[in-house]
């Protein structure tokens, strides 16, 4: 079981999150975990960092169960207040995480690593692109302006969902073909990747994250289809909005501006 102790023993010098780390063997979510601890603990406490082993109740967007068997995957949720430059444009902690893992992925293993529109980080395979990770934002207002937010990630490291189970591919990053893999120090590193890419967020910057996210959308020059609450759109993914919507050109050439939505695989 991971330890709070080793964790914080592989952060960086003065780092600035997460001030706060508690592990457990199992959880219902660790979503739940970071919201309650939002509300109960002092502002210096925060951020926030909920790790697990297991997780009896996790879920991916659009309420969507996310199992993994115990020990097998990385399970957390960072919970903060969010940076002042964060909190009319929440997206930017999607970017955060996603790049951070790219990053981290891509530094620790020898994999080549990518992301599917919103929220999927992929890793390339034999077979093509698959699913390894999952991020899920979570967040409250007030006035109109974000007041808090929760990280949530799931990463296959060891084990992937069986593919009847799973709307895309899915992988695990030993699966793909790296080596095995310490889950403390991979952990660490993204951590230590969050923490320089929150910096940037504190002072006031998100231009370089936005194209380094933008840079790394897989998405972008697809022909997709995507299923929105309340309609199918199918054409190509042309580009992305400093907000995060996805820019898709259907057949007519109309240019519609996506701000959420499943989006079908990879060149179909």
């Amino acid at each position: 079981m991971l330890d709070p102790d080793a964790i914080r023993a592989g952060l960086a010098p003065g780092a600035t999150l997460p001030a706060t780390i508690y592990c457990y063997d199992q959880v219902g979510s660790t979503m739940d975990l970071a919201r309650t601890a939002i509300a109960t603990l002092p502002p210096t406490a925060l951020p926030v960092l909920i790790v697990a082993e297991e997780q009896t109740a996790g879920r991916g967007r659009l309420g969507r169960r996310w199992v993994a068997p115990p020990g097998s995957a990385l399970l957390f949720s960072l919970g903060l207040r969010p940076p002042a430059i964060v909190t009319t444009t929440p997206t930017a902690l999607i970017w955060l995480a996603a790049v951070a893992l790219l990053e981290t992925i891509e530094a620790e293993t020898p994999l080549s690593a990518g992301l599917k529109w919103p929220n999927d980080v992929l890793v390339q395979t034999t077979n093509g692109w698959a699913k390894t990770a999952g991020i899920l934002l979570e967040g409250g207002w007030d006035n109109g302006a974000l007041a808090w937010a929760i990280i949530g990630c799931g990463i296959n490291v060891s084990a992937a969902p069986d593919p009847p189970t799973t709307r895309y591919p899915a992988t695990a990053l030993t699966i793909a073909g790296a080596p095995a893999i310490d889950r403390l120090s991979l952990l660490q590193a993204l951590l230590r990747r969050y923490d320089f890419w929150f910096r940037q967020l504190l002072a006031g910057d998100s231009d370089r994250l936005w194209q380094t996210w933008r840079s790394r959308l897989l998405t972008l020059g697809q022909i997709v289809t995507i299923t929105t609450g309340s309609e199918t759109i199918h054409g190509e993914a042309v580009d992305v909005t400093r907000s995060g919507a996805l820019l898709v050109r259907e057949p007519s050439g109309v240019v519609s501006a996506i701000e959420s939505g499943d989006v079908g695989l990879l060149g179909g």
